[in-house]
Order: structure tokens, then C-alpha cells, then sequence
């Protein structure tokens, strides 16, 4: 599989934000961004956002309706615009519903990424996963840091 130029500006963007937050790069992996277009397209032609159940990797979903086009930087962006409710240092988060793929996005364990886009008219869904997963209770404080 070669990777497109949204694989890029998502991957870009997930590494410039880890950067601020002491993690390593993520890699993008072909299988998992084959995976997560699988995904993508689901979800297109279902016109859902769900998870994936059984998912042995960690996930976040991003969709756009009403415009005819839609950039990498713009999915990131809006996982990490979570951090705004995100109080570091805790074990675990009690409100992790507002902020889940904002600690994905720089969960230090996560190496690998996989990137999957489909887009029909002014429908946009975006796919990523992580692997190893994250948001495990216990370790918030380990891998999100500031």
C-alpha cells in the first residue's frame, strides 16, 4: 500500500502534537491503514460513527458533513482539542468520554498508526489506530504528560 497525502498530514500532525508531549513518533503501518480504510468505508456506507467491536487496536473517529473536502490536520485537531479537559497527573480520568482521543493521540506506548479516509459528496469519515492501544486504566499518568 503506498501512503496517500492525508496519510501523511495525519501522521505529521500526530507526531508534531507527541513531540509536545514527550512521546515518540508514531510509524504508519500499511496493514493498519488497509485495516482502518476497511473501517472508513463501513462507516460511509452505514453513514454511522460507531467503534469497531472486537478492535484489537485503539481507535478514533472523526466525521464531517456539509463540505466537499477534508484535511488530516483537521481530524488530529479535533482529538486533541480535548486537552482542554484533560487534568494531568491523575491515574485515571473521570470524565474520559471528553477526553479519550485526546490521550490516545499522545499515549507515549502507541508506535504504530493506521489512517483510513472515505469521503462521498459532503460525508467524511476518518479512521485511526493505534497500536499498541491506549487509554488504560492505571496509566494515564505514565503516558499523557504535559
Amino acid at each position: 500500500m503506498s501512503f496517500t497525502n492525508f496519510h501523511v498530514a495525519v501522521l505529521e500532525r500526530h507526531n508534531e502534537l507527541r513531540a509536545e508531549h514527550s512521546a515518540q513518533p508514531l510509524v504508519l503501518d500499511s496493514g493498519m491503514c488497509q485495516y482502518a480504510q476497511q473501517w472508513a468505508n463501513t462507516l460511509l456506507s452505514r453513514n454511522i460513527l460507531q467503534h469497531r467491536s472486537n478492535n484489537q487496536y485503539g481507535e478514533n473517529l472523526y466525521c464531517c458533513f456539509g463540505k466537499s473536502s477534508i484535511s488530516g490536520r483537521e481530524a488530529v485537531d479535533s482529538w486533541y482539542n480535548e486537552i482542554r479537559y484533560y487534568t494531568f497527573g491523575v491515574p485515571n480520568p473521570s470524565n474520559f468520554s471528553q477526553v479519550g482521543h485526546f490521550t490516545q493521540v499522545v499515549w507515549k506506548k502507541s508506535r504504530r498508526l493506521g489512517v483510513g479516509v472515505a469521503v462521498q459528496g459532503t460525508r467524511a469519515y476518518v479512521v485511526c489506530n493505534y497500536d499498541p492501544p491506549g487509554n488504560f486504566n492505571g496509566q494515564y499518568s505514565q503516558n499523557v504528560t504535559c
